[in-house]
C-alpha cells in the first residue's frame, strides 16, 4: 500500500484528531457565538463519545494501522450537524450507543460475558428514552450474540433482559413513589408509536437534512462495498465487529427512510454506527480514486456544515 497520498497522510498523522477537536469546538461556537451551558455540555458529551470510539478501536484493533480516523470522522460529522450540538436526545442517544458497542465487543472470548452483556443492554435501554429504536435494537443484539460472538447462553440471555428492564423498573418505581404513574404509561405509549411510512414525510423534511442523510449514506455504502470486497485482510474478530457495524448502519439507514419523524435521533445513531466503516475505508485505501473521493468528501462535509450551521432553513422550491 502506498502511503504518500493526501488521505494516507491525514489518516496516519498524530495531528488529525487534535485538529478535528479544534474544528469541532469552532463549529460548536461559531454559529451562535454563544457559550451556552447546553452547547458546552453537548460538546463535552461529544468529546466523551470520541474518547469511547478511540478506546474501542485501540482495544479491538478495528483499523489495523495506527490512526485516529474512527474518532475523527465521528467528531467532524457530529460537529457538522447543528441538532447534535446542544445536550439533547440526539447526542445523548449516540453516546449510549457507542458505549454499548464498546462493552458489547468485549464479550468476545469471555468465559462469563454476562456483566458486559448486562451493561450493553442497559445502555440500549437508557438510550431508548431518547431514541425508541434503541429498544428495538435488543433483538439484533441478541442475534449478534448468537451468530457472531456465539456467546448466547441462558445466563447471558437473562443478563441482557435484566439490563433492558432495570431502567424502566426504576422509572416506574419513581413514578409510583411520586404518584404519577400516568407519566410512565404515557412514556411507554409514546415509545410504541411509529408513523405510517410515506414519501410525503420524507419530502417534507428540510432539504439540508435530506442532503446530509444522503451524503453520509453515500459514504457508508461506498465503505461497506469496499469492506465486503476486501474483508479477507482482517482477522475474524475484526470482521465480526465490522459486520455488526454494517448491519446496524443498514438498519438505521432503513429506519431513516421509514420513520423520518425521528430523523434527528436516528441520524445521530446512524453517524455513530457508520463512522467506523467510513474511517476504515479512508484509512486503508490509497488509490487515486479513493484519494480524490476523500478530498471531495472533505469539501462536501464543509458545505454540509455551512448549510446545517449557518443556513438551517435553506430549501429548494
Amino acid at each position: 500500500m502506498t502511503h504518500n497520498r493526501f488521505q494516507n497522510k491525514v489518516a496516519g498523522s498524530v495531528f488529525t484528531l487534535p485538529v478535528c477537536v479544534v474544528i469541532a469546538a469552532a463549529l460548536w461556537w461559531l454559529p451562535q457565538q454563544d457559550s451556552s451551558i447546553p452547547n458546552i455540555l453537548g460538546l463535552a458529551l461529544c468529546l466523551l463519545t470520541t474518547y469511547v470510539m478511540m478506546e474501542t478501536n485501540a482495544q479491538q484493533h478495528i483499523i489495523r494501522i495506527r490512526t485516529r480516523m474512527m474518532s475523527s470522522v465521528w467528531l467532524i460529522l457530529a460537529a457538522s450537524l447543528s441538532f447534535m450540538h446542544p445536550l439533547a436526545k440526539p447526542i445523548i442517544a449516540a453516546n449510549f450507543l457507542c458505549i454499548g458497542y464498546h462493552l458489547f465487543f468485549r464479550c468476545d472470548q469471555e468465559d462469563e460475558p454476562q456483566i458486559y452483556v448486562f451493561h450493553t443492554f442497559l445502555m440500549l435501554s437508557l438510550g431508548s428514552f431518547c431514541a425508541p429504536i434503541m429498544l428495538l435494537m435488543a433483538v439484533p443484539f441478541f442475534l449478534y450474540l448468537t451468530i457472531f460472538l456465539r456467546s448466547l447462553t441462558n445466563k447471558v440471555f437473562w443478563a441482557g433482559v435484566l439490563g433492558l428492564i432495570v431502567p424502566f423498573w426504576c422509572y416506574a418505581s419513581w413514578c409510583f413513589i411520586t404518584k404519577d404513574m400516568q407519566s410512565f404509561v404515557t412514556r411507554i405509549v409514546d415509545m410504541a408509536q411509529f408513523e405510517q411510512p410515506s414519501l410525503e414525510a420524507i419530502v417534507s423534511l428540510p432539504f439540508v437534512w435530506q442532503v446530509s442523510a444522503a451524503f453520509i449514506a453515500l459514504l457508508s455504502i461506498v465503505s461497506i462495498l469496499h469492506y465486503l470486497r476486501t474483508n479477507y485482510d482482517d482477522k475474524i474478530r475484526v470482521r465480526m465487529i465490522q459486520y455488526i457495524y454494517i448491519t446496524q448502519t443498514l438498519m438505521l439507514m432503513a429506519f431513516l427512510v421509514l420513520q423520518p419523524a425521528h430523523y434527528q435521533t436516528t441520524m445521530a445513531l446512524f453517524v455513530a454506527s457508520a463512522s467506523p466503516l467510513i474511517a476504515h475505508y479512508f484509512a486503508l485505501t490509497s488509490s487515486f480514486l479513493s484519494n480524490l473521493f476523500f478530498i471531495l468528501s472533505l469539501l462536501f462535509t464543509a458545505a454540509m456544515a455551512v448549510l446545517n450551521l449557518w443556513m438551517p432553513s435553506f430549501s429548494i422550491s
